[in-house]
């Protein structure tokens, strides 16, 4: 888009959820939209601050109560009936400073914002009447189809529909209309699953349920930065490559880790631990010669060098692998990650294993079969090509310039 001689450049505000699965997809493509001369601003928290400026994009910090919070070991009902509550509870929060930021200037001209930002970003685009644009960084929802469903069914299929946090989520909902002079609006409408213009960041092929969706749904596969930036080098011995990740959030198995690093410790395998936020390298103790720990190492500096995945089916990291053509082995905590390993071994790109069977000899022999499995090797390679051809961070950006054009 040629902006010269039309004043101010359009103005995108983009609002992800403030955790790596829903920031990670989201640089790139602010990175592209300032490449192409836009005024981008990106809402989250400090914690991101310093990747957001690096894509040339303005940062509108705010608090948040929800990100980088510890997750249960267990997902009873009670937790996951709480679980919207505690989402509206948030947007209630976030509304203000957002609204503050732009109180003395021009709105952005689009919102696009998170799935999990649905309720906060709604409201700012109805009282800036504003256009916008919903982006899924994991299972995309719409009228037919939801994972909130599954979910229950599967996880909680005894939450009572009256349990009072669903009842105070309604409640809260009206709260927050009316603070903002929308009390006309139809609930139902404002809670709807989708937009009209929608982007997911994953292929139509991985999406559960993707016979229910139509050109609403943008499937683009993951967006992801054009380098990495970074200084990591695969071995001089040539030998094949395993990651080894349970995401970037707080989580203190490390069990996990020891089991995983034992497992390859005879093996002409290089081993790349990548831990988080929940312990440090030195809490794993002494770890063998072919393996090496790091507190924080970005994905997009390994990944392309790997030839296996051992990781927790977070939607953005699996989706990172499936890109580089990487095997993986998954080991899922949350309900969401479930379905996501599921999702991967039908497709017969993955092997699942659950948490409670993980043990050294566990992990060594599914990251074996499956990197020796020639039908496997083939399907990983196929869906690659398929998830690079998906368009990513270019289409991305080009929908959202159509979308600020006024073009359906």
């Amino acid at each position: 888009m040629d902006n010269s001689g039309k004043g101010a450049a359009p103005h995108v505000l983009l609002w992800p959820f403030p955790g790596h699965g829903h920031v990670d997809p989201t640089l790139p493509v602010a990175a592209e939209l300032v490449r192409r001369g836009l005024h981008v601003t990106v809402a989250t928290t400090e914690r991101f601050a310093e990747a957001v400026t690096a894509t040339g994009a303005e940062v509108l910090p705010y608090a948040s109560a929800l990100a980088g919070r510890p997750l249960p070991e267990v997902f009873d009902p009670d937790y996951l009936a709480r679980e919207p509550l505690r989402a509206m509870i948030e947007a209630i929060a976030t509304v203000p400073p957002i609204r503050s930021h732009f109180q003395h200037r021009q709105p952005p001209d689009l919102v696009v914002y998170d799935s999990s930002t649905y309720a906060a970003a709604r409201v700012a685009a109805l009282t800036w009447s504003r256009p916008a644009i919903q982006m899924f960084p994991t299972f995309a929802s719409n009228e037919k189809w939801q994972l909130g469903p599954w979910i229950k069914d599967e996880f909680a299929p005894e939450i009572d529909e009256h349990h009072p946090a669903l009842l105070e989520f309604f409640y809260c909902m009206g709260e927050l209309l009316s603070g903002y002079g929308l009390d006309d609006i139809d609930l139902e409408r404002f809670h709807a699953p989708c937009e009209d213009h929608n982007l997911v960041f994953l292929p139509k092929f991985f999406q559960l349920g993707n016979e229910f969706f139509d050109d609403r749904h943008e499937f683009l596969g993951p967006c992801l930065p054009t380098n990495s930036g970074g200084t990591w080098q695969p071995p001089a011995s040539g030998h094949p490559v395993l990651v080894v990740s349970l995401g970037t959030e707080k989580n203190k198995d490390t069990r996990f880790f020891h089991d995983c690093a034992q497992a390859f410790a005879d093996l002409p395998w290089h081993v790349v631990l990548t831990l988080g936020g929940g312990m440090t390298v030195a809490d794993l103790g002494p770890l063998p010669a072919n393996v090496e720990a790091h507190q924080y190492l970005s994905h997009a500096e390994v990944l392309p060098h790997a030839t296996a995945l051992v990781a927790h089916a977070g939607m953005s990291t699996t989706m990172r692998a499936l890109h580089h053509g990487v095997a993986q082995v998954l080991v899922p905590h949350t309900p969401e990650q479930h379905f996501v390993a599921r999702r991967a071994a039908e497709l017969g790109i993955a092997r699942l294993l659950p948490r409670d069977q993980v043990t050294a000899h566990a992990v060594r022999e599914a990251v074996l079969e499956l990197t020796s499995d020639d039908r496997a090797r083939t399907r990983i390679h196929d869906l690659a090509e398929q998830t690079r051809a998906a368009g990513g961070t270019e289409r991305a950006a080009d929908l959202i310039q159509t979308r600020l054009e006024g073009r359906p």
